[in-house]
């Protein structure tokens, strides 16, 4: 029976597997920095305008900036509320869309326009989108477009320090793990990041 023992160490490493995926986020960056860099261990609060303090649901707000602050973390900086050096605002919006010129192979169109939900740079909301029948059947899977943006400023005078978005599309999965890795994405080269709209990708692991 000492066959069984590699026999089901494989099985189980098989089975192990099917329980998360690994997936690569691939994202739009885009950064702006000014002088001085902002040194390693500067401490940080949330900063939020009125909409994001009614924010509903008035958690949703507080999901976001537990994201960001996972990726600030990442590249050196600390949370400290009563003594923050740096106040950054966060902001994020989604948006599901289908392509209604997408290739159908029994002849016509997709037959939804778009629909989604959107949390705003200025707070999360929720959205309804519009349907429109062009005839056929939908064809082409939903995209889901993301975009995240962090703003720095000095906390003692209010100046912008830095400014960065990431933006990616793709199939519909797991929202909280392909925001975070875009704001790990839009935090890319902190605290000097290169010049220009660039390429950015992440690895993450999906929960099944």
């Amino acid at each position: 029976m000492k066959w069984l023992i590699p026999f089901l160490a494989a099985l189980t490493l098989g089975l192990s597997g099917c329980a998360s995926t690994r997936w690569e986020v691939d994202s739009d960056v885009e950064t702006y920095a000014t002088s001085p860099v902002i040194a390693p261990g500067s401490s940080f609060r949330f900063e939020r305008l009125p909409s994001q303090q009614q924010a509903t649901p008035p958690e949703a707000q507080d999901r976001v900036e537990a994201l960001a602050q996972a990726a600030l973390e990442k590249v050196g900086l600390r949370r400290d509320d009563a003594n923050a050096q740096f106040s950054i605002q966060v902001g994020v919006r989604s948006t599901t869309v289908t392509d209604p010129f997408a290739p159908y192979p029994f002849g016509g169109w997709p037959g939804y326009g778009w629909s989604g939900r959107v949390w705003a740079g200025r707070g999360m909301y929720y959205g309804s989108g519009t349907r429109g029948l062009w005839g056929g059947m939908p064809y082409a899977p939903p995209r889901t477009l993301r975009e995240v943006a962090l703003l720095i400023r000095s906390h003692s005078d209010g100046r912008t320090v830095y400014e960065t978005h990431a933006a990616s599309d793709g199939l519909t999965r797991s929202e909280a793990v392909t925001l975070g890795a875009l704001f790990e994405a839009a935090l890319a080269g902190f605290p000097t990041p290169p010049s220009g709209l660039r390429r950015v990708s992440i690895d993450v692991v999906m929960p099944p």
